[in-house]
């Protein structure tokens, strides 16, 4: 797909402060790619090495668990604005253990392990901002099992609505509740029980 700057000007602005020299910032845009993906593609699959991020400038994914059943357990989700991948299995070159998919057509900015490694080198800037994304991601992470341990169902649900504003009308009902840990008809017990 054809680069237009108004794509890359999104994580330009996501940056801020931590925003890149015109030259560093040059060889990122040459270097990486736009993609359109088509609702339900895969940005990663469980048991596939990982070997680029993506990010997210248009779109929503959902990272997911699938257990040998073919039971899934929603993880997380990733809106405009986020990075999409699994860091564990990029950074280590093994497989991931869940999987990523696009829940809507996307639009999202490619970027090669390699070549982030090579910008964390080369320049401070991209060093802050990749520290600045993990942190951000295993904030994320500790919040999640901070509610999954500590948070009633009714709980878990009030925090997914204050995490993620708007997105119960984007996905079905089955995606949250097995973000939530229970059944849809316990979910939909919640729901009804919060209306009365």
């Amino acid at each position: 797909m054809e680069k237009n700057q108004e794509e890359y000007d999104a994580l330009k602005k996501l940056m801020g402060p931590l925003a890149v020299p015109d030259q560093d910032w040059e060889i990122f845009v040459k270097r990486t790619m736009v993609r359109k993906l088509k609702r339900d593609y895969f940005a990663v699959r469980a048991g596939e090495t990982v070997h680029c991020a993506y990010f997210c400038i248009k779109g929503l994914f959902r990272f997911f668990y699938t257990l040998d059943d073919g039971k899934e357990f929603t993880k997380s989700f990733a809106l405009e604005g986020d990075i999409v991948t699994s860091y564990g299995a990029m950074i280590s070159g093994e497989p991931s253990y869940f999987s990523i998919q696009a829940l809507e057509e996307a639009l999202v900015i490619e970027i090669p392990y390699t070549l982030l490694l090579e910008l964390v080198d080369r320049s401070r800037h991209w060093e802050r901002f990749l520290r600045h994304s993990v942190e951000q991601l295993y904030k994320k992470k500790e919040e999640r099992e901070r509610e999954l341990l500590y948070l009633s169902a009714a709980e878990r649900l009030e925090a997914f609505k204050m995490k993620y504003p708007g997105l119960e009308a984007r996905i079905p009902q089955y995606f949250i509740a097995s973000y939530l840990g229970i059944s849809p008809v316990s979910l939909s017990r919640i729901v009804n029980q919060s209306k009365t």
